[in-house]
Formats: structure tokens, C-alpha cells, sequence
């Protein structure tokens, strides 16, 4: 019964000395590229096996600093809200880990015993779900089980009487970083401080099914204390768990490991993270271009009076986002003013003509549109506006002679409030480096108020004297811009030498629900270094996850009628090895990419029952029972048993719950700025505050528990952070928003 077997392979390990490195395997695909020896007659690729111990070097990890989680219907249905918060916790325990170069050279703020065992759930056989999940994402995250591949089995040649005569080669795939001026990675012998050696185990012809033949099996070398409480979870695999068992947190060799993999040092050569964009500078002198700004009121005042065809034609190249266009009626009052001069009816003789107006007022139903735009740039822009008012007045002057007359001109400049500014449209949807603002040309839009009938010495409205105005002028302005600037380009894949991300986010999205099956795809803007010709580069990265990057599933997995009974899996998972940048005849390195999925075994209860030596063990007082999924601590609540329906209710209450506002009106650099979150579902009202390990909010600015957004930002650019939405039942949901600040 391999299953058995395995779960108790790895109980002897103990504390004994605790030496100053920490150990931890990497692991990748099994038996690929420069490890053909990986095979499962030497105790690779056995059932429920994922990953190969990897050499130095040819490691394999995630380059991606924000992966995204969810649940579908399946895992809801059977696991309930419990289960989900179970789910919660193991990446809570990820999230709460720092940038890995910021912990100390020997890590010894990091514990090494995480390891606790809860008496009732042992004595249930309940496994906890919560470090079953811990464990299969350090997995995914690049490691490999530390405590079997210590010592690991390369090659073995059978004698004629085997075992008599068999040959074996026994090698190291455990490592060890020692702290000093150097950080020497070596290879080591120990695992969280227990120092271990190694026995074959041969079975020559009669392996267990889907077992090895041969296979190196971890021993301590000191005398066996306190069991398993220094294995490290990436060695407390769903096949080696102990029922009662539970996980606090990481220990010492878990993040020595991830410190290896993500760490800014590591550097590889890697392909762009998946469904991701790098925006690279075309900047050959001859891709200078001068791109002219345009006046942004214009813009405002058409989009507002014109439907996508008819804005499309006045714009061409104009990006309108998909569904975002939303059209209503409005009434609209057109006023016409006719000005004009003539003699007052009941002034006095000789007096002059006055100025005077006649208002005409025609009512209209008409179209406005609001609407979304994906690819205008604005350049500069401002809540107020300039407007010059110029009034140009004729002047008879006293015992002038007949027709003799002067003009002047009044010029007032006063501030409005109608917005302003410039913009471009980016055509390519990558953007634009700027590099200098060539020539600014103030442009102004004129507007005339004409008198037609302006009296004149000598004519029908005869005077002697006086000023009387001949016509008003409406001057709005606005700034034209000529930028030179580089194009940026957007690619899909440019394999570089990339440095490592040093922390990695996991953030929950919705995905599923009774009504049907859904994903709101996920937005993500983040940078990385490439090194090119010993220099470092910050590149920018867009990704856009249309699809969960982790999904937790559920189902039967029992073998089936024909099948051995014992050989199944207590969860399956996937993974995704990139191997094309590999090096040539080696087994790495490489990168790990989503798709991933997680499923886990519902089949329920489960009594194994067997026929030996007539001897018949056919009934429940002699069936083994195999373990079940639970959740539990070391507190004395009572384990939470799987399927759990009662926590299905407040889960129905949760699951409907959606951020509406993930994409935040743009804000300018020492504008004033206020926005409002809003959301649905749920139950009102909603108080609102940044998710846990989050990044922080734009430099000035801050959320209140109402979900009101507001400051003054202080730092351009685009950048990303999370939203939880909590509502009054305690129902929550975690969201990302994506908030830009323009010049």
C-alpha cells in the first residue's frame, strides 16, 4: 500500500544540531532535458509525484509578482466557506512574507519547527486542508521535497542474484546557503538543523504498484527526538501527511529556498511572464517622431454631442473601450442674442443711442453620450480655464467733424471654470516616451458678438458725441504642445536575463457562482530588472490574467472498479514547466506558468477492505479508514469536518460580491482628487480598507472605511493595489484597482 508507505517514510527525521545553513531542494520536470536517470525504478515519477530534484542552477520559478486565486462551483460546494478560509490562510502565510534579500544572512528570525499535531484530529484521522494547501504551493513555487531528495538515487546496475552484486550511485540535491562575504551555495546533509544519511531500499522484482525498484530513504543520524516537528513543508507533501498534523507557518529551509529562487541576485534567462507585455523604447535615432497635442475641451465638448461613428470620424484612430458608450436624452435650450443700438423711446432729446439685445430661446431634445476612451494621453489639464473678453468700442469725439470717428479696444483676461488642457491619441496602445517639449503655442478659439447697426455721425440716429460698442470678442485658449518623443513598442515575448522578483502577492478573485460560471479578467501593471551589458533596466510589464492563475477544484478521484485500490490521489495538480531557454544539456533552468489547477478528493469516507490468506476482512469493524479533510489548529475547537454544509449558507451570502470600481478615474499630480468605491452584493453596508499584504496606496492619497478615495497625489505613473469589500454580515471579497496619475 504505497500510500501508507509513503506517509510514514519520512517520521524519523528529529532535531539535533543546528548548523548555520539552511537547506532546501529545487525542484522541476521529472526526468527531462539533463536528467534522463529520473525514472521511476529509481524512485522518481512515483504516484502523486509533480517534480525532480534539480542541480544547481537549473532551478525552475515564478516570475510573476502578483498571482491571482479562485474557487469553482466544485470546491464550494463541498468545502464551503470554511474551506475557503482554509485556502485563505495558506496564502495569507505566503503574502505575510517580506521581500526574501530583506531577511537576515542565517534566517534566523525564522523558526525551524512549524510542525504541530492536534490530538482529536490524529485520533479522527483528519488531514488539515490548509497545510495541505501550504505544501502544494511551495511546491509550485520551485521546491522540491528537501527531506527525500537529501540523499537521491542516480543510477543503479542489478547484479546477477540481485541484490547480491547490485551497484548504486547515491548524489546530493539538498543545498545549503552559508552565510559569509560569498553566500557559498553547497551541498549539505542537513534539513531545518537535523543532520541526515541514507539506506537503499531494494525491492528487486516485486516493487509495491507504481512503486520503485530501488530508492534511497532518509535516516537521522542521531538518536529519533520529537519526530516531525523540524519537516519543512516542502517536504510534508498530500502523500506524506500525518493525519492530526498541521502547519503554523514556514520554516527556516521553506524560506531559504524561496530566498534562492526569488532573490534579486538570481539571475536567468527567462521569456516574458505569461499573457504579459513588456513596453520596450524604440530609441534608434530614427524612430524620433514630433507627435502634436490637441485642444481637450474640443474633445470633451464632441464627445458629448456625438455617437461613436460620428466622434470616430472627427478622431481617426480613436480607441473608444468596448460597451462603455451610454447614451440618454437631454434638453437643450438654444439661445440666440441679437445686439443692437437705438435710440431710447422715452429719452431725451439728443441723448445717445444705448446698446440693447434681443433674446430668442428654442427648446430641443437631444442625444449625450458618456463614454470610456483607451487610448488618449492627456498631456496637461486643469478644473479652470483662461477666457480674454475683447471689447471694441467707437468713439465720436466732441466737435469732431462729420464722420470723423477712433476706435478702441478693451482686453480682459478672467479664469472660468471650464476644464482644459491638451492631449494625443496613442496609436500603437503602447504609449510614448517623451523626451522634450519642442515648441508651446498658446492657441486661442474666438467667438464674436457682432452689432450690425452701429449708429454713425450724420446718419439716422444722429449724434454729436459719445463711445458706444461695435463688438464683443470670447477668446477661449489652450495650450498646443509639439513633443518629441521615441515610440514605445509593445512585445509579447523578448527572452532576457532577468533578475528575480523577490516577493510574490496572491490575491483571491471571484470565479464561479450557482447563476454560472464567470471571470472578471484581472489587470496588472508591474516591473522588472533585466541586466543587458552588465547594466540593470527597470522594464514595465501589462498582464492581463483572463483566467485564474490557481483554481481549487473538487471530485472524485477514487481509481475506479478495475483499477489497484490504493493507487489514488488525494489531490491533484497541475503545473506548468517553461522549459524553451533551458541550457544545452542541462535540466534547467526554467520558469513556472499558470495555468494551475488544484483539486481535491470528495469522494467522502473511505473504508479499504481486503481478502488474504481466507482469512476475510469484509465489514466495517475491519476496514481501514482512511483519512478525511478538515480544518483545525491547536486551539480546543473542535476540528471542522469536509463536507462542511453548514458553512455553505454564509458562503451563498458571500459569493455575488463584486467590486465595481476597478478602474479609477485618472488623477493629476498636485490636483485635489476624491473618487467613491462602489461594489455589489453582499449585504449593505460595505466598509472598505486595503487587503492584506497589499501594496500601499499612491503616495498621497488615503481610503476611508466608506470607500472614499481622495488626496493629492504626488507621483506620476500607473500602479496597482488591492480592495477589500467587507460586507455587514462579514461577508468579504478582495479586488485589484489599477489608479493612473498624469502629469
Amino acid at each position: 500500500m504505497l500510500r501508507l508507505l509513503r506517509r510514514i517514510a519520512w517520521l524519523g527525521v528529529l532535531a539535533a544540531g543546528l548548523p548555520a545553513a539552511q537547506a532546501f531542494v529545487t525542484g522541476g520536470p521529472i526526468a527531462n532535458g539533463g536528467d534522463p536517470w529520473q525514472i521511476n525504478d529509481l524512485g522518481y515519477a512515483l504516484p502523486g509525484d509533480l517534480v525532480a530534484p534539480k542541480n544547481i542552477g537549473e532551478d525552475y520559478r515564478r516570475n510573476m509578482p502578483v498571482l491571482y486565486y479562485a474557487f469553482d462551483e466544485t470546491f464550494l460546494d463541498y468545502f464551503g466557506s470554511n474551506g475557503v478560509w482554509a485556502v485563505d490562510q495558506a496564502f495569507a502565510i505566503l503574502n505575510n512574507l517580506t521581500n526574501v534579500s530583506s531577511y537576515s544572512a542565517d534566517l534566523s528570525e525564522i523558526p525551524l519547527e512549524a510542525a504541530r499535531f492536534n490530538q482529536t484530529a490524529g485520533a479522527l484521522n483528519l488531514l488539515d486542508v490548509k497545510s495541505a494547501v501550504l505544501s502544494l504551493l511551495v511546491e509550485q513555487m520551485g521546491l522540491a521535497d528537501a527531506i527525500r531528495y537529501t540523499w537521491t538515487l542516480h543510477d543503479r546496475v542489478a547484479g546477477a542474484n540481485c541484490p547480491i552484486g547490485n551497484q548504486y550511485l547515491v548524489t546530493k540535491r539538498n543545498f545549503g546557503i552559508v552565510p559569509s562575504d560569498l553566500d557559498q551555495l553547497q551541498y549539505s546533509s542537513y534539513v531545518n538543523g537535523v543532520l541526515l544519511s541514507y539506506y537503499i531500499l531494494e525491492y528487486c522484482a516485486n516493487p509495491p504498484p507504481g512503486g520503485p525498484v530501488s530508492q534511497t530513504v532518509p535516516i537521522p543520524v542521531d538518536v529519533p527526538i520529537n519526530s516531525f516537528r523540524f519537516t519543512p513543508v516542502s517536504s510534508w507533501d498530500v502523500n506524506s501527511l500525518i493525519p492530526g498534523g498541521y502547519y503554523t507557518g514556514l520554516t527556516r529551509d521553506d524560506v531559504a529556498g524561496l530566498r534562492y529562487l526569488l532573490r534579486a541576485g538570481h539571475v536567468h534567462w527567462e521569456d516574458n511572464p505569461t499573457n504579459s507585455i513588456v513596453f520596450v523604447t524604440n530609441n534608434a535615432p530614427t524612430g524620433l517622431q514630433l507627435i502634436v497635442t490637441s485642444n481637450l475641451t474640443l474633445l470633451a465638448e464632441q464627445s458629448l454631442t456625438n455617437d461613436d461613428a460620428g466622434l470616430l470620424a472627427l478622431y481617426p484612430g480613436l480607441a473608444i473601450v468596448p460597451n462603455s458608450t451610454i447614451p440618454s436624452f437631454t434638453n437643450v435650450v438654444t439661445t440666440n442674442v441679437t445686439a443692437y443700438y437705438a435710440n431710447s423711446p422715452f429719452g431725451q432729446v439728443g441723448s445717445p443711442p444705448t446698446l440693447q439685445f434681443t433674446t430668442n430661446y428654442d427648446t430641443n431634445v437631444m442625444f449625450v453620450y458618456t463614454r470610456q476612451f483607451a487610448n488618449v494621453v492627456t498631456n496637461t489639464f486643469s478644473t479652470v480655464g483662461l477666457v480674454t473678453v475683447i471689447d471694441t468700442n467707437i468713439y465720436f469725439p466732441p466737435g469732431g467733424f462729420a464722420g470723423y470717428s477712433t476706435t478702441n479696444t478693451t482686453v480682459t483676461t478672467m479664469l472660468t471654470n471650464i476644464p482644459t488642457g491638451d492631449f494625443y491619441i496613442d496609436t500603437n496602445g503602447c504609449g510614448l516616451q517623451i523626451l522634450s517639449n519642442v515648441l508651446a503655442k498658446a492657441i486661442g478659439i474666438t467667438n464674436t458678438l457682432v452689432v450690425t447697426n452701429v449708429p454713425t455721425a450724420g446718419g439716422s440716429n444722429t449724434i454729436s458725441s459719445g463711445t458706444f460698442l461695435l463688438s464683443r470678442t470670447y477668446i477661449n485658449w489652450f495650450t498646443n504642445y509639439n513633443l518629441a518623443s521615441f515610440q514605445v513598442l509593445c512585445v509579447t515575448n523578448e527572452p532576457s536575463l532577468r533578475r528575480g522578483i523577490e516577493k510574490i502577492t496572491f490575491v483571491k478573485t471571484p470565479y464561479d457562482s450557482q447563476l454560472g460560471r464567470f471571470y472578471a479578467p484581472q489587470t496588472n501593471y508591474f516591473t522588472m530588472t533585466t541586466v543587458t551589458n552588465s547594466t540593470n533596466w527597470v522594464q514595465t510589464y501589462q498582464r492581463v490574467a483572463t483566467a485564474p492563475d490557481f483554481l481549487f477544484s473538487a471530485r472524485d478521484m477514487l481509481p475506479g472498479p478495475a483499477a489497484p485500490p490504493m493507487i489514488y490521489a488525494d489531490v491533484a495538480r497541475s503545473i506548468n514547466f517553461n522549459q524553451a531557454n533551458i541550457l544545452p544539456g542541462l535540466a534547467g533552468p526554467g520558469t513556472i506558468d499558470p495555468p494551475t489547477t488544484i483539486t481535491f478528493n470528495k469522494s467522502g469516507p473511505i473504508f479499504y477492505n481486503v481478502r488474504t490468506n481466507n482469512q476475510s476482512s469484509l465489514d466495517e469493524a475491519t476496514a481501514v479508514h482512511e483519512f478525511m479533510w478538515a480544518s483545525y489548529d491547536g486551539s480546543t475547537n473542535a476540528p471542522v469536518l469536509y463536507s462542511d454544509g453548514a458553512s455553505i449558507a454564509s458562503l451563498e451570502s458571500q459569493m455575488l460580491m463584486q467590486v465595481t470600481s476597478v478602474s479609477l478615474p485618472p488623477a493629476h499630480v498636485g490636483v485635489a482628487y476624491t473618487t467613491q468605491l462602489t461594489g455589489t452584493g453582499g449585504v449593505l453596508p460595505y466598509t472598505w480598507s486595503l487587503a492584506p499584504a497589499s501594496p500601499a496606496l499612491p503616495s498621497g492619497l488615503g481610503l476611508t472605511t466608506t470607500g472614499q478615495l481622495s488626496g493629492s497625489p504626488d507621483t506620476v505613473g500607473i500602479s496597482s493595489f488591492f480592495v477589500q469589500m467587507t460586507g455587514a454580515d462579514g461577508g468579504f471579497t478582495v479586488w485589484q484597482v489599477t489608479f493612473t496619475v498624469l502629469p
